[in-house]
């Protein structure tokens, strides 16, 4: 999901989610949406901060509002250890990928991978988020590792 985020579109994004429109809340909005990958609160927080005189907790609170108001997706991946999303209009969630080798995250698109809520009903689940992730070896590293493999003679005694 590579998403361009303008001021313009950020504000209408805020008015549309009820939100007031601040400076902060459009650099936080505006640099989650013009990153092509989920983003760490420290990531964003450096974008912001080269400009903007902007506080960690300040973004933290921001963000939580942000997901609060279904404006971005937050994905849990562990114990404190979260990204942010763009949701994109009339979406829930969607599918993430990471590479267990260079620890990158991208946005998968959704109509890759459905899920199908109502299938789930025999089961009387009151479902109220969905997290896909999948997980394996990015493009990049599989070309590195085949760089590798072919730098590596095959008839090496193992």
């Amino acid at each position: 999901m590579k998403a361009r985020m303008s001021a313009k579109a950020a504000t209408n994004r805020l008015k549309e989610a009820g939100l007031e429109i601040t400076e902060h809340r459009l650099q936080v909005l505006m640099a989650v949406g013009n990153t092509a990958h989920p983003s760490s609160a420290q990531e964003i927080l450096e974008k912001i901060s080269a400009k903007n005189d902007i506080n960690r907790v300040t973004v933290y609170r921001i963000l939580d509002l942000l997901v609060e108001h279904n404006v971005l997706n937050r994905l849990g991946l562990g114990e404190k250890s979260q990204r942010f999303c763009l949701r994109t209009a009339n979406e829930d969630e969607h599918p993430h990928f990471h590479c267990t080798r260079c620890d990158c995250y991208l946005c998968l698109d959704a109509r890759q991978l459905p899920v199908d809520r109502h299938a789930l009903d025999d089961l009387s689940l009151d479902i109220r988020h969905v997290d896909i992730r999948l997980e394996g070896i990015c493009p990049a590293c599989q070309k590195k590792l085949r760089q590798l493999d072919e730098a590596t003679p095959a008839d090496k005694p193992v």
